[in-house]
């Protein structure tokens, strides 16, 4: 900050000599910057010298004080601090010097200290000023530091908001938006996979690929028409376009969409709102171009996707068959993978057949639908640490934004997988336990006559599901295991001295021959041969 200057005048050099040499003005940060002996001189001074604070006498030769001081404010050239003093009090030069803007009045004789108190007052109101004057300068040097900043801002607002016309034209001429206010068409971009939560992008490479398409997208749009471009969301910008009707806004979303792939190798899909004409209605094309954009769902990445031709359409409502979510829960339930995925690709292919696609977002929808009933299904019987997956999962779903229906239908298939998974390993241990059950009921009556109705009502199934998981866990038919499980408890019975004919009756045998027929059929031995091959002694008077 520069030091304070100060002139002198007076056509009393005593009191000149007095106020310079009597009180040391370096110390105080004051510099003198000249002294005069009149008005005129000291007109000519101050013009010169541009002093923040004058010291001048009321009444003096050639032209008065005061009159130096109104000629100064008439010219606009009245900036510094005046110190008027004079050896009249009177009333009226007090009143006159207040009115040209004094900032204070000395009666002659004054002391020195008088005068240093007034001028040190002086110097600290200039000093205050000063530094208010930086700070605004300083403020006004990062408004206007901020102004594209400020100008996206501003968008981000206009793009979600009405804007009354009056209002805003006010705004941009503070922003220095370089566009008319008549004809806006708003464009969504996207910047494809650039987002993917499944492979996330490092954050300095992301950054850089949206630093330079946005880049892209300004200068493409700044040679052909006025606009703006800036960022929304993460992968995401919109621009809005000042233009008439006659500019092919296609075109120009297809120059955008060719640049960025030519220069920064990355592909765009972009939604294209309608034409508006006010400012107050940028916002509803911005609506048009979101809805544009969505339905990328069906196209795929790099499109270009024009809200007039979505209109076109009208509305669909897509539904499917109520019977195939009934058998496709049933396969789900009953663990069958394959039924599971053929009847999910029917659903998904009933749903696309329309020829133009529904609103994505009810496709979306219906689909979450879908995979909620399928939650429910694999959710009866998953464990906690199961069930803390599912709950994850179905969460996700339906927070994620897909961009595709392909994206939206691995979802829903994976969660069908895994259900599949599940069930089927709960199942086969479900199996498992049915049929040892029914194994310790058989071993437990083989003196009875087994039947597989009375088995299978034991364990609650039908016979013949019954019998096909039995025979698929134990490798053969129930009546087969009867008669092995018998032999085996023969065996066990021959070797604890039990006689053949006992042992025929204690397992259900009517007919001993049988029963000898049996076992040599099942060990390759008679029983007697079978004891005195193990045993080593034999029974005299027993016979087959």
């Amino acid at each position: 900050m520069n030091g304070i200057t100060i002139c002198i005048v007076d056509d009393v050099k005593t009191v000149i000599d007095g106020i310079l040499k009597k009180i040391p003005w370096s110390e105080y940060g004051i510099e003198i910057a000249g002294t005069a002996s009149n008005g005129k001189d000291g007109l000519r001074l101050i013009r010169e010298k541009h002093p923040d604070i004058v010291l001048t006498d009321i009444r003096m030769p050639l032209s008065s004080g005061i009159d130096m001081v109104r000629e100064l404010k008439e010219s606009g050239e009245h900036a510094a601090k005046v110190i008027f003093f004079s050896g009249y009090s009177d009333f009226a030069y007090a009143q006159e010097s207040v009115r040209l803007g004094a900032f204070d009045y000395l009666l002659k004789p004054f002391t020195k200290q008088q005068i240093i108190d007034v001028v040190l007052r002086a110097k600290a109101q200039i000093e205050a000023q000063r530094l208010e004057q930086l700070g605004r300068m300083e403020l006004e040097r990062k408004v206007r530091e901020s102004l594209p900043y400020l100008r996206q801002e501003y968008f981000r607002l206009l793009i979600r908001h009405d804007e009354q016309p009056e209002r805003a034209y006010d705004k941009w001429e503070f922003l220095g938006i370089d566009m008319g206010t008549r004809g806006f068409v708003a464009m969504s971009v996207q910047i494809d996979g650039l987002m993917n939560e499944r492979s996330p992008l490092p954050v300095r490479e992301v950054e850089l690929t949206r630093f330079a398409v946005q880049n892209i997208l300004e200068e493409t749009i700044k040679k052909l028409v006025k606009g703006i471009v800036f960022r929304e969301h993460l992968g995401q910008f919109v621009i809005v376009l000042n233009l008439d009707e006659e500019v092919d806004v296609l075109a120009l979303a297809e120059a955008c969409k060719d640049n960025v792939n030519q220069y920064a190798k990355r592909a765009i899909s972009i939604g294209v709102g309608g034409h508006v004409e006010g400012i107050a209605e940028i916002a509803h094309s911005y609506e048009q171009a979101k809805t544009a954009l969505s339905y990328q769902f069906y196209s795929g990445t790099g499109c270009i996707i024009s809200y007039s031709d979505i209109e076109r359409q009208g509305h669909i409502t897509p539904h499917y068959s109520a019977d195939k979510e009934t058998e496709l829960l049933y396969c789900l339930r009953s663990g069958n993978r394959e039924g599971m995925e053929r009847l999910l690709d029917s659903i998904s292919e009933e749903c696309l057949r329309y020829p133009a696609p529904p609103n994505p977002d009810v496709m979306t929808n219906l689909f979450y639908g879908l995979a909620f009933s399928m939650y429910r299904v694999i959710a009866e019987k998953a464990d906690p640490k199961q069930r803390m997956w599912l709950d994850d999962r179905l969460s996700a779903m339906k927070k994620g934004r897909y961009l595709s229906t392909d994206e939206l239908m691995d979802d829903v298939k994976q969660l069908g997988l895994t259900g599949c998974e599940w069930l089927q390993k709960r199942q086969k241990n479900d199996v498992g336990q049915l049929i040892h059950q029914a194994l310790t009921y058989v071993r437990s009556r083989l003196g009875n006559d087994l039947t597989v109705q009375e088995c299978a009502n034991v364990v609650h199934l039908s016979p013949s599901y019954f019998s096909n998981i039995f025979k698929k866990e134990t490798g053969m038919t129930f009546m087969q295991y009867v008669t092995s499980a018998r032999m085996e408890k023969a065996k066990e019975l021959l070797l604890e001295g039990m006689q053949v004919q006992d042992i025929t009756f204690e397992l259900g045998y009517k007919d001993r021959p049988y029963f000898s027929e049996l076992f040599k059929k099942h060990t390759g031995v008679t029983p007697t041969e079978f004891r005195t091959k193990y045993e080593g002694v034999g029974h005299v008077g027993e016979s087959e």
